[in-house]
């Protein structure tokens, strides 16, 4: 390219009018443009190596249950129902990319997605797909897990509630207990739109996830989309399941959900006495039986987490986007609870714990204070 300028200022000395002098450098502009864009296609791959028939011709023919549920954390039949309910939906539009995806393939790359911790480029290189199409893809199947199997995270009937209570009084010595409420963290790779409120106290990026489980581990009741430095008890007040539970439109008059110190008093939520030093033994014995029946939804957190991947770390930007992979995910835990799909293996510890770790900020309920008073004085 040098060699080629000092030749047009040699030539320009050859030319005597400023007719001629405008077309020269009309016509070498014309030249170098022309020769850039030579190199820049030169320099540019015309396609990317990827591999090639990882689905088609290992995961589908080759793979034996152990292979499929190591690498995506559902057994196979598991997988086979989820499509069975989401297949039609996956196929009725293409997705991008020349060659249509199947919707069994569409599905493993969303499972494997949500397995592990790879980004969208490592998934894509090895299904064979544009990295923009496996981005499409995630965030459709997403949006139709949503849809379809929303139903299988529902609030229990006044014939469940009962023998959920029945259940824990006779596993954790609790009475009138049909759920569990915590909160956890979702990890975020950067705050989206740059907003620092999702910074929590721990000082990394995150969202907010509010669970309530039962004593088999199946979430009851979600609620996402608060950034990470929301105190626990305000995503609590700001949610469906506490305008209900105030209006005692789901748990019934008798029955009550258990959570931490996070949280205030309720006649329908009951938490532990906050330990000042000065705690009676009556008061500590009711601790540890409150707190012996609260393991069950850290083992419930510890399942989505353990198997979900996804949900130790999202790296994606939009908030809706992200609400959408924990819905996905959650749905996906109750699922294998559901079909008791080899649910203790991949229970973990969520080592995010509770980052925040605040105080209750809120008055407690005087009727919740007499409720656990009456329930201290109950236990054996």
């Amino acid at each position: 390219m040098a060699t080629l300028g000092v030749l047009y200022i040699i030539l320009e000395n050859f030319f005597y009018d400023d007719h001629d002098i405008v077309h020269f450098w009309s016509l070498r502009n014309s030249t170098i443009g022309h020769l850039i864009a030579q190199s820049q296609f030169a320099s540019r791959r015309p396609y990317l190596p990827r591999i090639t028939g990882f689905a088609e011709d290992i995961i589908i023919p080759q793979f034996n249950s152990c292979d499929f549920k190591y690498h995506f954390r559902l057994s196979r039949e598991m997988f086979e129902e989820i499509l069975v309910h989401i297949g039609h939906r996956l196929a009725s539009d293409h997705c991008g990319g020349l060659v249509e995806t199947e919707p069994t393939k569409q599905l493993l790359i969303f499972a494997c997605y949500m397995a592990n911790t790879e980004s969208m480029r490592e998934v894509s290189l090895c299904f064979n797909v544009g990295l923009a199409t496996v981005h499409r893809i995630i965030g459709r199947t997403c949006r139709i897990i949503i849809e379809c199997l929303a139903n299988v995270i529902r609030w229990p009937s006044s014939a469940e509630q009962q023998v959920i209570a029945t259940r824990f009084q006779l596993n954790y010595m609790f009475p009138h207990t049909v759920g569990v409420l915590d909160g956890t963290h979702i990890r975020l790779s950067s705050c989206p739109g740059g907003d620092p409120d999702y910074i929590n106290r721990k000082s990394f990026p995150s969202m907010q996830l509010q669970v309530v489980c039962d004593d088999t581990l199946l979430l009851t009741n979600i609620y996402t989309g608060w950034p990470g430095s929301t105190h626990d008890a305000r995503v609590l007040q700001n949610s469906e399941l506490f305008t209900r539970a105030e209006a005692g439109s789901c748990i019934d008059p008798d029955k009550l959900i258990i959570g931490d110190s996070a949280y205030p008093l309720k006649p329908w939520l009951v938490t532990p006495f906050r330990d000042n030093g000065r705690l009676n033994l009556q008061q500590r014995r009711f601790n540890r039986v409150l707190s012996s029946g609260r393991q069950v939804v850290e083992r419930c957190i510890g399942h989505l987490k353990g198997r979900f991947r996804r949900s130790r770390e999202i790296p994606v930007h939009k908030p809706e986007d992200i609400v959408s992979i924990i819905v996905s995910g959650c749905i996906l835990h109750n699922l294998c609870i559901i079909h008791k799909d080899d649910v203790e293996n991949f229970i973990e510890e969520d080592g995010n714990g509770h980052p925040n770790n605040y105080p209750n900020l809120f008055r407690n309920d005087v009727n919740g204070i007499n409720r656990r008073l009456q329930i201290m004085a109950g236990l054996p």
